[in-house]
């Protein structure tokens, strides 16, 4: 395990099993609000590639995703990643760690799917992010 620190969390973490837990995460939601994530998601700055490489995460396979639009051509999404590893120090449920336009946080295991599979120690990050809406298709099919 390998020891990282972001603001008030020092956290340890099992990179290479982190990053085969997502790598065998093939199936992804084909929904509109989900392809405009994913696609969104591609233009993010490097402060929040940093975070995710760190991590080992794939910020393109979260799990509990919502979407809501919010004012103008945006959605703000919501949803958690599971992370392969251990928490030393850092409060549950505290939006505390902000980089680029995300806001992160450590919660309680909610038993989604992929982290019921792992045996080894495991803990979830939240996040919100409002991106803009770049799909050819109108937003107002997404509430549909």
């Amino acid at each position: 395990m390998e020891e990282v620190r972001f603001d008030e969390w020092v956290l340890n973490i099992e990179t290479e099993k982190t990053t085969a837990l997502y790598e065998s995460h093939n199936d992804v939601c084909v929904c509109l609000s989900c392809q405009n994530f994913r696609k969104a998601s591609l233009l993010l700055n490097g402060e929040v590639m940093h975070f995710s490489n760190k991590l080992g995460l794939d910020l393109h396979k979260p799990t509990l995703l919502n979407a809501f639009p919010v004012e103008g051509e945006q959605v703000m999404y919501s949803g958690h990643y599971t992370i392969c590893g251990e928490i030393i120090e850092g409060e549950i449920d505290a939006w505390d760690v902000i980089v680029g336009e995300h806001c992160f946080s450590l919660v309680e295991e909610d038993g989604n799917e992929s982290a019921v599979l792992l045996t080894e120690p495991h803990f979830q990050i939240g996040f919100e992010v409002v991106l803009q809406w770049l799909l050819p298709e109108s937003m107002e099919l997404m509430k549909k």
